[in-house]
């Protein structure tokens, strides 16, 4: 019965590094990246977080960014997303009389924070 007990307890603490591990790295790689695109298309994953696309069909997923869809963020299409190079803030403009103004400013809220590697 021990080695059962050792066995799951194994299993389930391998699979939660390796969750975190690759939340880690994701994470990591979003802080290095820069955004700006404009949202041309709104879709939820099973989990019911948003998933962006641009007006050339890419898919823009994050891992230290998370977006539900029942947040009541107000985030539509036409909205603007940008984030600089190692920058710890993603920012929503709106288009309102032929210029874009800044609506939300969201900070990361994943599962790795950006101070484990923004030394």
């Amino acid at each position: 019965m021990k080695k059962a007990i050792y066995f799951f307890s194994f299993f389930f603490g391998t699979i939660f590094i390796f969750i975190f591990i690759n939340g880690f790295i994701k994470s990591r790689k979003e802080y290095g990246s820069k955004y700006n695109f404009t949202i041309d298309e709104i879709k939820s994953d099973a989990k019911g977080n948003l998933i962006f696309f641009d007006s050339v069909g890419n898919e823009y997923s994050f891992a230290s960014f998370t977006f539900n869809k029942h947040d009541k963020l107000g985030i539509s299409v036409g909205d603007k997303v940008f984030k600089d190079y190692k920058s710890k803030n993603m920012i929503f403009s709106r288009e309102t009389e032929d210029k874009y103004s800044v609506y939300y400013i969201q900070k990361p809220n994943g599962m790795v924070p950006f101070s484990f590697y923004s030394y």
